[in-house]
């Protein structure tokens, strides 16, 4: 095994002034490894070396200056010109060795003084020497078959006493592995050898085998290690879906972070191109893929939740104790009719379109419990990190007296075991707080939930024979709300590098390049970046379908809208010209190509497409509109004014057309039908605004009408309510009121005149 620094080989170092915190060598990391990444590596030995001063590590100087050497002499051979074949090779070898060495500085630094977990429990481990693998593999068999042994003892105190310390010592082996090989130096081949024991035993459960993978994820997260990569994609095709599983997620996150070195590794790409090939992986990465996406929505969910969706019910329940009398719940209906005055009350106070909203959103996989659970982590159960990614168990200790002592708490606990929308540390959060009820609260639960447990049984066993890869999607969606749980609401989340905050950038990762670019993976996975509201990932996505589907008219659609609404609008316009020539006569498009020309301020152009569109849509009165508009911007004010009139002859209740057949009116010094509309407009107090104000002045300005000119104006800046602003807007009509007619030479008299009326 590789050496690794222990607590006395720094004590010697305890007196050295380090002067660079937890976070600073951080900063340290990213800057160097950006710099290797780029190929800058004389940068990147400075940097290295400005922390091996500090550190005064014969190791790190020693490493340092044969990677300065080495890479000299390799300069040196490339500008004599001498071909060497193996150049590649040592060239990347030299950067595989730099970001070692970067990670090891960087830890020699830290780990004698810093407080995250991750050193805490190597300090731990060098002072206590913890089991090998192979010892902990022994010492959870030993307690798998007392477990077997103790389940042919008759049922009694004894077996209840004796049943919990095993479970108990059983859970204290398990936690003990868990930082061991969360805290582990890098493995070498005997490692490598004793971890294809544990993972591939036959008797170790896999339960425990899952946490086994958990533990590896964190430690590779915390330090590259090619040979562990290279195990977990091994454990990727576990014959266990469970294991399988927990590694494909362990994964997905693993590659984000280190994707950009991945290349330079040639037996990870090779044994990932294995992996590729096979049918059940492409399918479990992918859906790992969509369940870390779809988890990006977690924080939008659990703001709507708390501010909208639940405050609206905490206003509701007054009202529904004085409009829902509890004698209706008896009458001679019987319980189960509803009295549909309740429903009114529901629909009137918007209660039923946020509880249809958040159904929707459960029945799309969102995590809606997370804003319920994040508060019901308190337990001491979860002070024990490695609580937080144990897969739900009935034999876990802490729940067997609450099993143990009613008979109808079994009830309970299998209809949460069967529930498959609620994530393994929800679910022991929930089991918490059933026993911290009162008895008469549990036992009301127990027989409601009881009921249930055997047909939600039936029910998820009949989804899962109808699609056989449910399974996969509920195993994968539960534990990655586990993993969302960690390190977002661990008191310790801090110690940790969050992996939902890293970058969508899974159609990027050249890694899985095969997998992703299938067409039908790519479409899903763009779609998911689109539905999410995910932009500038979902362009990149359709971009890349564009290329191997060019006649695809939905792509271009979506890549247009998504330049559109990332306000490139002449590249959206070329995107949407493009799915017109695929899908001619497509309202939407006709509709975004015109809005686009409008936008770019070519209306005559934009006038095409409406026409085109008014040919498909005679009587659609934004078409209509949308004409006049273009008109009026090329100065043709008698068509603009007939389309505005038509939309009012089509319907005679549409107000929005007022102001722009008052507004066209005053342009064509039709000042008499201009001031009729405005005068409507404003009327109607519930849609005028300042700017209808400020317009009607000008008409009555242009008619000569000065005090009903005055009169609009100190309604407008009352309305604004500065009148700064509205000198810059009635500046900004000086080219109108001057076409109109109007003398501006009154305009600075007649505003001193409103401002001393208005003091």
């Amino acid at each position: 095994m590789e050496p690794f620094p222990t607590i006395n080989t720094y004590n010697s170092q305890k007196n050295l002034l380090i002067k660079m915190n937890s976070t600073q060598i951080k900063d340290f990391i990213q800057r160097t490894n950006q710099l290797i990444e780029k190929k800058e590596l004389k940068s990147a030995f400075d940097s290295i070396g400005s922390i091996a001063e500090e550190l005064h590590n014969w190791k790190i100087t020693d490493k340092l200056n044969e990677l300065k050497n080495n890479y000299k002499y390799m300069l040196h051979y490339l500008i004599e010109g001498s071909n060497d074949p193996e150049q590649e090779k040592i060239y990347n070898k030299l950067i595989r060795d730099t970001f070692k060495l970067t990670i090891d500085a960087a830890e020699t630094a830290m780990i004698s003084e810093s407080s995250e977990l991750f050193f805490e429990k190597i300090r731990v481990s060098s002072v206590r020497s913890p089991l090998s693998l192979d010892e902990f593999s022994e010492e959870i068999k030993k307690k798998e078959d007392t477990r077997s042994l103790l389940s042919l003892f008759e049922e009694g105190e004894e077996k209840k006493n004796r049943t919990k310390s095993n479970e108990q010592e059983h859970e204290r082996i398990v936690s003990e592995m868990f930082y061991s090989i969360f805290s582990a130096p890098r493995a070498n081949i005997d490692d490598i050898k004793a971890y294809s024991n544990f993972l591939f035993d036959e008797n170790i459960h896999v339960d425990d085998k899952s946490m086994f993978i958990s533990a590896l994820m964190l430690n590779i997260m915390q330090r590259f290690d090619v040979k562990k990569i290279l195990f977990l994609l091994e454990c990727c095709s576990h014959e266990n879906m469970h294991v399988s599983m927990r590694a494909i997620i362990s994964l997905t996150p693993i590659l984000q972070q280190y994707h950009s070195r991945w290349h330079l590794y040639p037996e990870l790409n090779s044994r990932l191109s294995l992996l590729s090939d096979e049918s059940y992986f492409r399918r479990r990465l992918l859906i790992a893929i969509i369940e870390f996406i779809q988890s990006r929505e977690t924080e939008k969910i659990t703001k709507k939740l708390t501010e909208e969706i639940l405050p609206e019910m905490m206003k509701l329940s007054p009202i529904i104790g004085k409009k829902i009398k509890m004698d209706e719940w008896m009458g001679e209906t019987g319980m189960d009719d509803k009295n549909p005055e309740w429903q009114k009350i529901l629909d009137d106070a918007g209660i039923t379109d946020k509880l249809e909203e958040f159904s929707n959103l459960q029945l799309q996989g969102a995590d809606v419990f997370h804003s319920t659970f994040s508060n019901l982590k308190s337990y001491p159960f979860f002070n024990e990190m490695s609580n937080w990614f144990l897969p739900f168990s009935l034999q876990q200790s802490e729940l067997q007296n609450f099993i143990s002592e009613n008979v109808e708490n079994i009830g309970v606990i299998n209809s949460i075991t069967n529930a498959t929308f609620i994530c393994n540390s929800d679910k022991y959060s929930f089991c918490f707080s059933i026993m911290m009820m009162p008895e008469e609260y549990r036992k009301m639960m127990s027989s409601q939930l009881g009921a249930e447990s055997e047909e939600l049984k039936n029910m998820r066993n009949e989804e899962f024979a109808i699609n056989p890869y449910q399974e996969e999607e509920a195993v994968c969606k539960q534990y990655v709300q586990d993993l969302y749980r960690f390190y977002k609401i661990h008191p310790r989340k801090n110690d940790f590098t969050d992996i939902f905050a890293f970058p969508l950038n899974f159609h990027e990762i050249e890694a899985i390049s095969s997998i992703i670019t299938l067409p039908k993976n790519l479409e899903k996975i763009a779609l998911y970046y689109f539905e999410k509201n995910h932009l500038p990932e979902s362009l990149k996505a359709y971009e890349m379908l564009s290329e191997l589907d060019t006649a695809n008219s939905e792509v271009w659609q979506k890549i247009g809208y998504c330049k559109q609404q990332l306000a490139n609008i002449d590249e959206a316009l070329k995107a949407y010209l493009h799915a017109e020539l695929i899908e001619s006569n497509n309202t939407w498009i006709l509709r975004r190509i015109a809005q686009c020309y409008r936008l770019l301020k070519q209306p005559e152009e934009a006038l095409q497409y409406y026409k085109k569109l008014e040919k498909l849509h005679p009587e659609d009165l934004n078409v209509q509109l949308n004409i006049g508009h273009c008109y009026l911007e090329l100065i043709e004010y008698e068509e603009a004014l007939k389309n505005y009139f038509k939309v009012e002859w089509i319907d005679d209740t549409n107000k929005r057309v007022w102001r722009s057949i008052a507004w066209c009116a005053f342009l064509s010094h039709k000042f008499d039908i201009s001031q009729r509309y405005y005068l409507k407009i404003i009327e109607d107090e519930a849609n005028s605004n300042s700017h209808d104000l400020l317009n009607a002045g000008h008409v009555e300005l242009a008619l000569g009408n000065m005090k009903e000119a005055m009169n609009y104006y100190s309604e407008s800046i009352r309305k604004i309510k500065n009148i700064k602003t509205f000198k810059a807007l009635l500046k900004g009509d000086y080219k109108e009121l001057q076409q109109a007619g109007v003398d501006l030479k009154i305009i600075p008299a007649l505003l001193d005149k409103i401002e001393y009326d208005l003091e």
